[in-house]
């Protein structure tokens, strides 16, 4: 049976270094990781993923299998809520409220809901869970800092969410103006 709930993420805990090694191992081959040479990833990744989850703002849940198996996480903040201009087609933009920044999301390969070739899908859904758990509605808008291959190939999945890496980068995102025009 799956529980969600918050990670244990005082210093030297079993979640905290869960949650920081397969972040970072996992986020290494994406496109957008930045510009880290491999010799440094961790350290600095490891650093920056401990500042992220360590704001006061951050809520780090896990979804486990008992007490000692962990099947993922998420991180994010289900609270904020930023208003910014989206194209509406021809010169025309309108303002969209997104309620809530995902910054990672993971689940163990083995126990990531697969596709069908009919489209649908099957597996436990930890993910959607994990979503829900942060108070996250997958079919509203919302932003997410860290883009991955699976995050492009389940797009269909959070049609309204937008990457917004500078939610992650900036404590103080709301008082920033981040738009793309």
């Amino acid at each position: 049976m799956k529980v969600y709930g918050l990670a244990d993420l005082s210093p030297g805990s079993d979640d905290r270094a869960f949650v920081i090694a397969t972040w970072s191992s996992s986020y290494k081959s994406s496109h957008f990781a930045g510009m880290i040479a491999a010799e440094d990833w961790a350290t600095v990744m490891h650093a920056q993923i401990g500042k992220l989850l360590d704001r006061p703002d951050t809520r780090t849940l896990v979804a486990r299998g008992g007490r000692d198996f962990l099947y993922g996480f998420i991180a994010g903040d289900p609270d904020l809520r930023v208003t910014l201009s989206e194209p509406a087609g021809g010169r025309r933009w309108v303002d969209v409220e997104y309620v809530g920044v995902v910054h990672y999301v993971y689940v163990k390969d083995a126990f990531r809901s697969e596709a069908h070739p009919d489209g649908s899908r099957g597996g436990p859904r930890i993910a959607r869970g994990l979503l829900g758990a942060l108070g996250i509605e997958p079919a509203q808008p919302f932003l997410y800092t860290c883009r991955t291959g699976v995050v492009a190939r389940l797009q269909e999945k959070i049609p309204r969410a937008r990457f917004a890496p500078a939610a992650a980068r900036y404590t103080n995102y709301r008082d920033h103006q981040h738009e793309q025009r």
